[in-house]
């Protein structure tokens, strides 16, 4: 079967290097495979531009690895310590938080990040009556409910927020915390929930990436696809067309038997015109900036075992996070320079992929020296947008899909969706979406 997978995103190579043995596979990517990985050269050493890492709760990342020969290369972060910038000072994050939500609270207390009256609504979680959801719910309803305001807007809005760019009010549960609707739904308390959940987990790295940067598995899925005989078309403004016998014409290339979408909604419903599902519209999306500052170590050093700062909305900052990269990747810098990547933009904020290079870069060098209390001078910086680049999974966005999908399925069955718009966000599922995807063409008549 012929086989075109549109977007060389990591889930179109990941649908390209599930079906490259029993299909012959065409990737159409107009510009640079790998999607929103990309490690580059920064001051002398390879630094992550989009991703530096990804999570092994799912195992699809560590699993993609070791297929590719990279497993002996994986490391985790060398500093775990997060802190909160919250009422004008950095704090650390309480210990055992999910997602922001606590599973005790001794460290609550006496992280000081609550006030008295906070914490006694945090507490009501242990005594309230059980609250589930019939479906799918924000997740600061799912939150707040349970542990109140103070929890959801100063631990799990700049965590689950920041992951997603968008503020708690804006995401489905079911979406990005599918873990806590579960332990909410499954028991009478959240945090007791949570602790039922963590206990049979398995203990290790929380993240792993490989040591030369997260672009070392783009490079190596790449090397192996195009070995095997995967073609790879640079084509720009690719067009697809469902014909009348289910097969797709891909700018007059094909017909292909099967065509895996591995773009984001927007550029799929662009791609399909008017054979595109209607519900693909309602499918949206945030822009991001990620800058890169390299400071003399003597003028900024970040704080010793921290991996970065996280920065509620509530704050007024520009910086959503900021990590510090050469503790948490020594890798990254040499002896005396402190490498950071600032990250801006959530949804609703565009100030950030507004402002010029130069206004984006002076106003985050002046939050971090503000938040660590230096004067520092960048050396070097690099400014990397990622426009469009984070999916908003509103309350509701499965059952979207689902009807976008069920849509497709219908009139095109072998014509099959893969990505973050799609199956969740982070790059272990993207893989899962992309392979998941593979395998519905592999099973198709």
């Amino acid at each position: 079967m012929k086989v075109a997978v549109i977007g060389g995103g990591i889930a179109g190579l990941a649908a390209a290097w599930e079906l490259q043995e029993r299909a012959e596979v065409t990737i159409f990517e107009p510009g640079r495979l790998g999607g929103k990985i990309l490690t580059t050269d920064f001051c002398g050493h390879r630094v992550d531009e989009g991703p530096d890492a990804f999570i092994t709760r799912t195992p699809e990342a560590v699993e993609l690895c070791a297929e590719l020969g990279l497993t002996g290369e994986l490391v985790a972060p060398a500093a775990g310590r997060t802190l909160l910038w919250s009422g004008g000072r950095l704090r650390p994050l309480p210990e055992g938080l999910v997602l922001g939500v606590p599973r005790a609270m001794g460290p609550l207390l006496r992280s000081r990040l609550l006030s008295p009256l906070g914490l006694v609504r945090a507490g009501l979680d242990l005594v309230l009556p059980s609250s589930p959801s019939a479906g799918d719910v924000a997740v600061a309803e799912l939150v707040g409910r349970r542990f109140g305001d103070q929890v959801t807007r100063r631990l799990v809005e700049p965590l689950v927020g920041g992951i997603h760019a968008a503020r708690v009010d804006d995401l489905s549960a079911a979406a990005t915390v599918p873990q806590l609707l579960a332990a909410a739904n499954g028991t009478r308390s959240l945090l007791l929930g949570l602790r039922r959940q963590q206990a049979g987990a398995e203990t290790g790295p929380a993240f792993l990436a490989p040591r030369g940067g997260v672009g070392r598995v783009v490079d190596r899925l790449v090397e192996r696809l195009v070995g095997a005989g995967t073609w790879v078309r640079a084509q720009r403004a690719v067009r697809a067309r469902i014909l009348a016998d289910g097969r797709v014409d891909v700018d007059g290339d094909g017909p292909f038997g099967g065509v895996v979408l591995a773009t984001g909604a927007t550029e799929t419903s662009r791609i399909l015109g008017d054979q595109a599902p209607i519900d693909l519209r309602d499918l949206e999306s945030t822009s991001v900036v990620v800058v890169t500052l390299a400071f003399s170590g003597r003028d900024l050093p970040s704080p010793e075992g921290a991996n970065g700062i996280l920065v509620p909305p509530g704050e007024g900052k520009l910086m959503t996070a900021c990590s510090f990269g050469s503790n948490k990747w020594p890798q990254w810098s040499g002896p005396g320079v402190t490498v950071l990547r600032v990250s801006a933009g959530r949804h609703g904020d565009d100030r950030a992929p507004g402002l010029g290079d130069a206004d984006l870069v002076a106003r985050l060098v002046d939050e971090v020296n503000d938040a660590l209390g230096t004067h520092a001078g960048p050396v070097a910086m690099r400014v990397s947008r990622w426009p469009g680049s984070f999916p908003l999974y509103r309350v509701g966005h499965l059952e979207r899909v689902e009807r976008v999908q069920g849509d497709l399925a219908r009139r095109a069955p072998n014509v099959v969706l893969a990505g973050a718009s799609y199956g969740g966000a982070g790059i272990p599922a993207c893989i899962a979406s992309g392979r998941r995807a593979a395998r519905s063409l592999s099973a198709a008549p």
